[in-house]
């Protein structure tokens, strides 16, 4: 996921959230397992959310879809 994002840090952010520290965006979120890889784009929609790990090539188009204007 970190290699996706490098080079795009002014339009991407890329965070890791510790459930079991921070309860609030596991609720927010509804994630119900680890890991999950939620994908927003700028209004804040979700475009893509998966329990697991997610191939590359899902991961990228996700992150088109979030940062396309």
């Amino acid at each position: 996921m970190q290699s996706l994002v490098k080079g795009q840090e002014d339009v991407i952010a890329f965070r890791e959230i510790d459930v079991y520290k921070d309860s609030a965006a596991a609720d927010k979120y509804d994630i119900q397992a680890t890991p999950t890889v939620i994908i927003l784009d700028a209004n804040g929609r979700e475009v893509f959310n998966e329990a697991g790990i997610p191939d590359e090539g899902e991961l990228q188009k996700a992150i088109d879809k979030a940062t396309a204007s």
